[in-house]
């Protein structure tokens, strides 16, 4: 099977043949020589640009290699705080049926304290028309320091939305080793409940 050409690409080849055939061996080689350099600078500058244009799709692809796995990692971030804000708002809605005075009468007695003057008052401002501070203030008299820190330390761990917001401390004139203390208490709650 013998491969055709059109007749104009058949021509124009035989008339390269026809002039190359005129030349002398010399000039020949000359003219395979040149046409070998052309054809090896068409290969090495394709080969360049093609190579360029691969390097620069690697680090644009690098690129949003990274940037995705930083949006993968602030995805993850905003989930865990979204997770941890929803279990904020569950505690605080559960915290709207405690009693913050009875709440600490209740750590108070477990911790073998006599409270003194104990009243509500008004809590700190939040920043958010949907949560409120409700706040009580409590005297403790003739209290050691040991006993006093039970008593904090219960006050916290108990519920974790009970704060000791303000701790006024004064040692005792008649025994220095017992203190009366003034201890302010917040807790979050929301304002429709």
């Amino acid at each position: 099977m013998r491969l055709e050409l059109p007749p104009i690409v058949a021509s124009r080849l035989s008339a390269l043949t026809v002039t190359f055939e005129r030349l002398s061996g010399r000039e020949q080689l000359m003219s395979l020589f040149l046409v070998c350099a052309m054809l090896g600078m068409a290969v090495g500058w394709t080969t360049y640009f093609v190579k360029k244009d691969l390097t620069s799709r690697e680090e644009r692809l690098t690129d949003k290699r990274r940037k995705l796995g930083e949006l993968l990692t602030l995805r993850s971030n905003y989930q865990r705080r979204l997770a941890d804000q929803k279990r904020i708002a569950d505690q605080i809605r559960k915290n709207n049926g405690v009693r913050l005075l009875s709440y600490i009468e209740d750590v108070s007695a477990r911790a073998s304290i006599e409270l003194g003057n104990a009243s509500e008052r008004s809590g700190e401002p939040t920043g958010s028309e949907l949560l409120k501070e409700e706040a009580a203030e409590v005297t403790i008299r003739k209290v050691s320091m040991d006993r006093l820190h039970k008593f904090l330390d219960e006050m916290e761990k108990g519920n974790q939305l009970v704060k000791i917001r303000r701790l006024k401390i004064k040692t005792r004139f008649d025994d220095p080793k017992l203190l009366d203390a003034t201890v302010t208490v917040g807790t979050l709650k929301t304002t429709d409940g």
